[in-house]
């Protein structure tokens, strides 16, 4: 029989004890903050537009890897992004290469150390996971249905990550989204995804249009080798929200459609302009 106390007073304990190796945000975002600023020249404008409180969808057009950290610094707010699952189990990639019949550790005497390495591995990936997520990261697992994923269970799939955006944006959190879907190889902006103006609508929060230019290739190891990167103008510019109230009233599809492309076209213009407006200003597209 359980002892059904005893387990919650262990689980408790184990919880508290768990969150003594908690880094709070602002420690590695100070840090990263020196960083950036060591090497580049960063400027960010319109940060007064990010609300305070409440759900919402922050979207910027993809360019560098350093899109990423320079929005997360700058920001005051906490943002939440989502990233595959593999980044936060970082010691399983270690584990099976331990565990393969060619590793060093299939033979004694290494392979006497396997459960304790397995122990310290897991314990850190799972200190490693939960500090990210506490940071703002939340795991997703990609193509979880596999390689061989068909169009149904591909569609059922990306369902339930919507719902599941929908669901932090309700919670009130900053979604931070990337509606080209990935990075830029040629520093371009490409074609802009609906997924952002879809979970922005079905929560009923606001989306912060934003643009990033300066730093396409910038994180790579050619920009520090020929000097490239150190000083490099990088600059960031924040939008006016687009409120839920000045969304398309058209059908779901249609109203979707509708606001993605009015984004691509605020993305497009801030990317390399600062916000003027004093008021919230109406679409561009005819709607």
């Amino acid at each position: 029989m359980i002892d059904k106390e005893k387990t919650h007073v262990n689980e408790t304990s184990t919880d508290s004890l768990e969150e003594l190796f908690l880094i709070p945000r602002e420690i590695p975002k100070f840090l990263l903050k020196q960083i950036l600023e060591l090497v580049y020249d960063i400027e960010i404008t319109g940060s007064h537009f990010i609300p305070k409180t409440g759900g919402a969808v922050i979207i910027c057009n993809h360019t560098d890897y350093l899109d990423v950290p320079v929005q997360g610094v700058y920001i005051d707010r906490k943002i939440v992004y989502l990233a595959k699952y593999e980044l936060f189990h970082p010691q399983e990639d270690i584990m099976a290469y331990i565990e393969s019949p060619k590793s060093p550790f299939s033979k004694p005497p290494l392979s006497l150390t396997k459960p304790m390495i397995r122990l310290l591995l897991n314990r850190m990936g799972d200190s490693f996971s939960k500090n990210l997520q506490h940071w703002g990261g939340m795991p997703i697992i990609r193509n979880h249905y596999g390689e061989s994923m068909d169009k149904k269970a591909a569609m059922d799939y990306y369902a339930q990550l919507e719902d599941y955006m929908v669901s932090i944006l309700k919670s009130g959190e900053l979604l931070s989204i990337y509606p080209e879907g990935t990075r830029s190889e040629t520093g371009i902006m490409g074609p802009f995804k609906a997924l952002a103006a879809k979970v922005a609508m079905r929560a009923g929060v606001p989306i912060i249009p934003s643009g990033i230019s300066g730093a396409h290739n910038m994180s790579k190891p050619e920009a520090f080798l020929s000097g490239a990167a150190f000083k490099a103008k990088i600059v960031y510019n924040i939008g006016q929200p687009i409120p839920p109230e000045d969304f398309p009233k058209s059908n779901d599809k249609k109203a979707a459609k509708e606001l993605t492309e009015e984004l691509e076209k605020r993305v497009y213009y801030l990317k390399d302009k600062q916000e003027r407006r004093g008021k919230p200003r109406k679409f561009i597209t005819k709607l």
